[in-house]
C-alpha cells in the first residue's frame, strides 16, 4: 500500500471529542495506517487517500484533510513562496491562507505582499492549498475533503417530517455512534433505547449500520417511524415500543448502545426518578450488550458520581469522560463504557 502523511484537522470547538472519534472509527475497522504527530488541532495520519476519505466521509468532526506538502517555520515567508511555485505549474491552484486563532498574522500579509496577492483567494480551481499558520510554523498541505454543513442539514431536527424540541443534533449523534466503535463492514447491530425522534438510528443508517431503536412513548416510536421512512432507513432500522428500565429489551443482543436518555421532569416516565432511570437503564444493557463491546450515553453532570458507581457495579469499565455544555443550566457528561 502505498502511504503518505495526511493532516487531518479536527474541530477545535470540541477538539477532545474529535480526537476520540478519529480514533474510534480507526479502531472500529482497523484501518491499515499509523497515527503520527499531532501539532494543536491538527492530527497526521500514514495512510492512502483512500482509507483517508472513507474516514472523513463516516466522521462528524474532521474538518479538512488532506495529504501533507510541507511544514515550514512561519518566518520563512521565503520558503513557503519556494514551496508553493514549486506545485504551481503542475495545475491551476488556488491559495487558502489560514491564521489559526491569530498565529502568523503579520506573517501571512508578508506573503501576501511579496506573491502580490490583496483580495480574495476563494475562486474554482482544480487544486486547494491550504497553508495553516499555528504555533509557530505553517502547514502547508492540498485540501482533498472540507467539511459542508450539507452533509448533515438535511437531516436537522426541525427540518425532519417529525420534530420534537430538544433533540440532540445530527453532529453530536454521528459522533456519539462513532465513539461505539461499530462497524458497517462486521454489520455490528447498534441499540438505541431511548430513542424519541430517532435522531441517533438515522446517523447510524447513514453510515450503514444496522440499527434496533426503542421508546417506551407510542407516540415517539410514530415519530421515529416516520422520520426513518422518510431518510429511507426501514430496511436498516427496527422499531420497538419498549421500556428499556424494565424487561422490554431483554433477549435482544447488541454490538453498541448509543443513546440520548430524557432529563426533563416531563419527559421521565411517571413514578420514577431520573437517577432511578438511568440505574435500570445501565442495570438492562449489561444484559443486552456483548462483553468487550461499548456503551455511549449523555447525562447531566450532577449525576457524574452516581453514575460512575453504577457503571462499575453492573460491569462496565468507563473508558473516557467528555464534558458537553448544550447551554447555560445544562453541562452533561458524554461517557465511553466498555463491558468486561
Amino acid at each position: 500500500m502505498n502511504r503518505n502523511i495526511f493532516v487531518f484537522r479536527l474541530s477545535n470547538e470540541l477538539f477532545s471529542l474529535a480526537l476520540s472519534e478519529l480514533k474510534a472509527i480507526l479502531l472500529s475497522d482497523a484501518m491499515e495506517l499509523k497515527i503520527g504527530d499531532r501539532i494543536d488541532e491538527f492530527l497526521f495520519i500514514y495512510t492512502d487517500t483512500k482509507t483517508a476519505l472513507n474516514i472523513c466521509d463516516r466522521a462528524s468532526l474532521v474538518i479538512e484533510m488532506g495529504p501533507l506538502i510541507d511544514i515550514v517555520d512561519e518566518s520563512d515567508v521565503a520558503e513557503i513562496i519556494r514551496v508553493v511555485k514549486d506545485l504551481q505549474h503542475e495545475v491551476d491552484i488556488c491559495i487558502f491562507l489560514d491564521s489559526v486563532r491569530g498565529f502568523g498574522k503579520e506573517y501571512i500579509k508578508q506573503f501576501l505582499n511579496a506573491y502580490n496577492l490583496r483580495h480574495k483567494l476563494w475562486r474554482r480551481c482544480s487544486k486547494s492549498l491550504k497553508i495553516s499558520f499555528v504555533n509557530g510554523i505553517a502547514i502547508v498541505y492540498e485540501v482533498l475533503y472540507r467539511r459542508r454543513q450539507l452533509k448533515f442539514e438535511e437531516r436537522e431536527p426541525q427540518k425532519r417530517p417529525c420534530y420534537r424540541p430538544g433533540t440532540m443534533k445530527p453532529q453530536l449523534a454521528r459522533t456519539l455512534v462513532n465513539l461505539s466503535r461499530v462497524s458497517p463492514r462486521l454489520k455490528h447491530l447498534l441499540l438505541d433505547p431511548f430513542c424519541g425522534v430517532g435522531g441517533i438510528v438515522l446517523e447510524a443508517c447513514s453510515m450503514n449500520i444496522p440499527a434496533l431503536c426503542s421508546d417506551l412513548d407510542v407516540k415517539m416510536c410514530l415519530c421515529a417511524k416516520k422520520n426513518i421512512e422518510h431518510f429511507y432507513c426501514d430496511n436498516k432500522v427496527d422499531i420497538l415500543i419498549a421500556d428499556a428500565t424494565r424487561n422490554g429489551l431483554r433477549g435482544y443482543t447488541a454490538d453498541a448502545i448509543v443513546t440520548d436518555p430524557p432529563y426533563g421532569i416531563q419527559s421521565i416516565p411517571v413514578g420514577t426518578s431520573l437517577v432511578n432511570l438511568v440505574k435500570e437503564f445501565i442495570a438492562i444493557s449489561s444484559d443486552v450488550i456483548k462483553s468487550g463491546r461499548y456503551m455511549v450515553f449523555a447525562v447531566p453532570i450532577e449525576l457524574e458520581v452516581k453514575v460512575d458507581k453504577l457503571l462499575t457495579n453492573y460491569g462496565f469499565e468507563i473508558e473516557e469522560k467528555h464534558l458537553n455544555m448544550v447551554h447555560g443550566s445544562l453541562t452533561r457528561v458524554i461517557y465511553v463504557a466498555v463491558r468486561l
